[in-house]
């Protein structure tokens, strides 16, 4: 019991001196780089219209919308949320005029709606207590619809059911997996995990199932909006270190497949959790983990993985791979191809 409630406590009481005082980005090379070229050319993208106002250094979460990919959304460790309008040209620090969204925040989550291009919702962890924030116009505002009912236990991941974006879903480090059917007015409790969760999956084209990672680095799988779950540990039970999961994405073209970036490498399962292979990249397995995975939106043969400070991209599925020419001064955290144009590659690169 005390190396759950460390493990879930331990990341913020780290992160304090960030949440005083963010390290500017720019001129350590950290933040998020651009390329419009399948990756073949990076630029870092750290320019700031407010004058005085740092980039932050540590990005936790990226989202492009779904409805205009010129517009991203950053989730900071420590300087709350950040927007691009202009495809990550230049960005701007969310100010909420209520102060709902502290400019302090961490952001670990970020859910937006395709059917309701403004909505979003963040899972955060400010004043000492993770929140769900949810906004009605794009990040100018927020209003505060969940809270964690003990301090220090933040919400890591949240999620909105495309098919009805009334519907929300929030997974929490004390454990709980939590259904909304009205935008956040209430809530109820679908399973209580013995184990903080620290990461949540929603699948696009089913919206009754989720995947939910603990902080012992269990997978579980519901196909009923939680009501039920399938433990999937197993499968991947016998790779080294594959418990240590940074990064879970789906292949866009075929949802019952999903790579899973850990500290073993990547892993790919293509009956939706259960049984998993390894995909081979050209670093010796387990020398340093996988940090981010991606996948083309138009072609899941092209694969992206950040492996330390080294990008590789495969054409083929995985079957082999090059290095990219990403000189990045930190590991990869994030990777996020853009849904209508997959020239468009973004990287975030943090400590």
């Amino acid at each position: 019991m005390v190396l759950f409630i460390l493990m879930i406590l331990l990341p913020f009481i780290f992160s304090l001196g960030s949440l005083r005082s963010p390290r500017p980005a720019a001129s350590s090379g950290l933040g998020v780089y651009r390329s419009v070229d399948n990756g073949e050319h990076w630029t870092l993208q750290t320019t700031v219209e407010t004058s005085g106002v740092p980039f932050p250094s540590q990005i936790l979460a990226m989202e492009i919308s779904p409805s205009d990919p010129n517009i991203i959304y950053l989730g900071s460790r420590g300087a709350g949320l950040w927007i691009s309008e202009n495809g990550g040209d230049s960005w701007i620090r969310a100010s909420d005029p209520q102060n709902v969204l502290k400019p302090n925040a961490e952001i670990y989550s970020i859910a937006l709606s395709r059917a309701r291009p403004q909505q979003l919702y963040l899972a955060v962890f400010q004043d000492n207590l993770g929140k769900v924030l949810k906004s009605l116009d794009g990040g100018r505002s927020f209003l505060e619809v969940y809270s964690v009912t003990q301090d220090r236990f933040g919400v890591f991941g949240v999620a909105v059911d495309q098919a009805n974006p009334d519907r929300i879903y929030i997974a929490t480090g004390q454990g709980g997996f939590f259904e909304s059917n009205d935008q956040g007015k209430t809530w109820r409790i679908q399973k209580w995990f013995p184990d903080g969760l620290t990461r949540l999956l929603a699948d696009p084209a089913d919206s009754s199932e989720y995947y939910v990672v603990s902080s012992h680095g269990e997978m579980f799988r519901t196909n009923n909006r939680g009501l039920s779950w399938l433990r999937l540990t197993e499968g991947y039970s016998s790779f080294s270190k594959a418990d240590k999961i940074a990064d879970l994405t789906f292949d866009p073209l075929n949802y019952s497949t999903i790579y899973s970036a850990s500290s073993y490498g990547l892993l790919r399962s293509a009956d939706r959790g259960v049984h998993w292979e390894q995909v081979r990249l050209i670093v010796p397995t387990g020398k340093e983990g996988v940090s981010a995975a991606a996948i083309n939106p138009n072609d899941s043969s092209f694969l992206y993985a950040g492996v330390g400070q080294d990008l590789y991209a495969s054409r083929d599925g995985g079957t082999s791979w090059r290095t990219l020419s990403l000189r990045a001064p930190a590991p990869i955290r994030l990777l996020r191809v853009n849904p209508r144009d997959p020239k468009v590659i973004f990287a975030v690169i943090s400590n």
